[in-house]
């Protein structure tokens, strides 16, 4: 049996580690802040910026660029903690946006059916695999109308949609089971919809975009500004490192690409709220860490031409 690859450390031996590795640290200041946030998090997290590369070709393990110090590098953390509360709230709205215009647009194509989201026949012929995995995998376990062996009498899930199934003979408008989805699952329905409706949805988001109007949205640039978005809301809801993060790996598809898709997605009040606190983030970050902002801001691609 082999040894363990990592030994724990208490804080004052992991600030010990770090000034070994060529780092200003301050325990006073240091260890409240690893007590709290972790180690690995802020470390491992976010020391690529600060690293000595041409050190560390002639040397084992981490090297820091002379001069840095813990509060660096914990800027930076916290700087990309704003970014991701800055982007979720953008996306948050975005998501509201979709799920309302899809339930208003499928259920005025199809407004004298009861519960039409479950007729595969309103979906694309070409996904119809996917719609029905939707449907019954998603929709109906929702409505609990699959095969789980829980559903034995009455509905026992969200109150809002127990009302509907209890009391109105199981009726639920898209409008107020689209409140149940996911965004990766809205975003879903949206792309197994019927080209009429898919256009309808573009069409809307055209007529409603706050900062860029005069860009007509189509279905499948729709497709990619979720897909992205998609990406980008599970990184800030699992509080993943945002800063430098690409959707699918793509050095095109930056952060910075997801706040351009918000100018789009949002109304004008709300958009610009949005990139007046990425604004000042940007300011503050050239302020608190002048010698690395113009680096960081370069991955998150602000002043690139994205944003």
């Amino acid at each position: 049996m082999t040894g363990l690859r990592k030994c724990f450390k208490d804080y004052s031996d992991l600030t010990a580690l770090l000034r070994s590795r060529g780092m200003i640290v301050d325990d006073v200041r240091a260890i409240p802040v690893l007590r709290r946030e972790g180690y690995y998090m802020i470390i491992n997290g976010y020391k690529d910026l600060f690293l000595d590369s041409s050190v560390m070709r002639s040397s084992d393990g981490d090297r820091f660029l002379p001069g840095t110090s813990f509060e660096d590098i914990y800027t930076l953390f916290r700087f990309d903690r704003e970014l991701r509360s800055t982007l979720m709230d953008g996306i948050i709205r975005a998501e509201a946006a979709l799920k309302s215009l899809c339930a208003h647009e499928f259920t005025r194509a199809y407004p004298n059916e009861v519960n039409p989201y479950l007729n595969l026949g309103h979906y694309n012929s070409a996904h119809r695999r996917s719609a029905e995995t939707l449907i019954n995998k998603v929709f109906k376990r929702i409505l609990e109308l699959d095969d789980n062996p829980r559903n034995c009498g009455e509905y026992g899930g969200k109150a809002y949609i127990r009302h509907y199934m209890n009391d109105m003979d199981r009726q639920v408008p898209l409008w107020v089971l689209a409140n149940d989805l996911s965004f990766g699952q809205i975003v879903w329905f949206y792309q197994t919809q019927t080209a009429a409706v898919r256009l309808a949805v573009a069409t809307a988001f055209t007529g409603m975009g706050g900062a860029r109007r005069s860009r007509r949205l189509t279905a499948r640039t729709l497709d990619s500004m979720f897909n992205r978005l998609v990406f980008f809301r599970n990184l800030c809801a699992h509080d993943e490192r945002c800063y430098n993060a690409h959707f699918d790996n793509r050095m095109n598809e930056s952060v910075a690409h997801a706040f351009q898709d918000l100018a789009y997605l949002l109304d004008s009040s709300d958009y610009r709220i949005i990139r007046e606190r990425l604004d000042d983030l940007v300011s503050g970050l050239y302020r608190d860490l002048p010698s690395h902002a113009r680096e960081a801001l370069r991955q998150v691609g602000y002043g690139t031409g994205s944003l």
